[in-house]
């Protein structure tokens, strides 16, 4: 070899050298496809500024704000239910105070509900009075008053036993309305409950 093609392939050798190390600290750049505003297409980074971004058309403008406005009330949603959990936990920090407001709530109906099954309990037994009095009398010609009195004692017989299916109904309402709320206490009363809170909407 002749000392001009050595001292070549020397200096090739050199210049590879230099040349990786500059390649490897060169950063890399993102590649996309684009159009300009003509509807052209070229390949080129995010940066050109000949790539056009078409304005929406009125369907998309839509479909945005239709989105935002989902957003918006999920977010809603979201803050009320939080507002709502904590005034739940303040009135209710453990599970004592919500079995004494439960007491409470159902005293009250069953109070009244006793007073009525007494009423009914007392309205029988003037109806079986009514009824003894009306033997006296077996082709039911029945004297006006009594037949009045008949008639009065039905017709009370009937409130009341509604009175009494209602406040059945009432309590049933009450302990179901309790259980809810236990059942959502006791997520809350747990110390890993979820304490993200609300993502506000992003456009």
């Amino acid at each position: 070899m002749d000392t001009a093609v050595a001292r070549l392939l020397a200096l090739v050798a050199l210049l590879g050298m230099t040349c990786v190390p500059a390649l490897a600290q060169a950063p890399s750049t993102r590649i996309l496809t684009c159009k300009d505003k003509s509807g052209h297409v070229f390949i080129t980074d995010p940066a050109d500024p000949r790539c056009y971004t078409p304005p929406k058309n009125p369907d998309e403008l839509a479909a945005d704000d239709a989105r935002r406005q989902k957003a918006k009330e999920a977010y809603l949603k979201c803050k009320a239910e939080e507002r709502s959990n904590q005034s739940l936990v303040s009135r209710y920090p453990n599970k004592d105070k919500h079995d004494a407001a439960r007491r409470q709530s159902l005293s009250e109906v069953d109070t009244s509900l006793r007073l009525s099954q007494a009423r009914l309990e007392q309205l029988e037994k003037e109806r079986q009075k009514l009824r003894d009095e009306a033997e006296f009398y077996p082709k039911g010609n029945l004297p006006p008053k009594l037949r009045r009195d008949i008639d009065s004692n039905s017709a009370l017989i009937e409130a009341q036993t509604e009175a009494i299916a209602t406040q059945k109904d009432t309590a049933a309402q009450k302990n179901a309305f309790y259980d809810d709320e236990l059942v959502a206490l006791k997520k809350l009363w747990m110390p890993q409950a979820d304490r993200r809170g609300c993502a506000f909407p992003q456009d």
